[in-house]
């Protein structure tokens, strides 16, 4: 969400870094499941869906560079984030 890049386009289209990047997933047609507890980011969500926003194809590519193959949240592999998670349950 921090990337200058990321953040370039944010600004270029007065839309937030989250919407940057779930566009860039769209236009790759990726399924794509935002999550959101705050109204106001799901709000942000659905109007992401503005046909008046859509990434050039250098800035596709341009923000298809940046991968840099790091996870950025918790990984359901690790035994003990699923020990500790309350949505990932052995329970029957």
């Amino acid at each position: 969400m921090d990337n200058p890049v990321i953040k370039e386009r944010a600004d270029k289209y007065h839309k937030s870094p989250a919407q940057i990047i779930l566009r860039w997933h769209i236009q790759r047609v990726e399924i794509v499941i935002p999550k959101s507890t705050h109204e106001s980011r799901i709000k942000e969500n659905i109007d992401l869906f503005d046909y008046h926003f859509d990434l050039t194809a250098d800035e596709m590519t341009k923000i298809a560079t940046l991968d840099s193959d790091q996870r950025v949240g918790a990984d359901p592999d690790n035994e003990e984030f699923l020990e500790k998670s309350t949505t990932y349950t052995t329970e029957g």
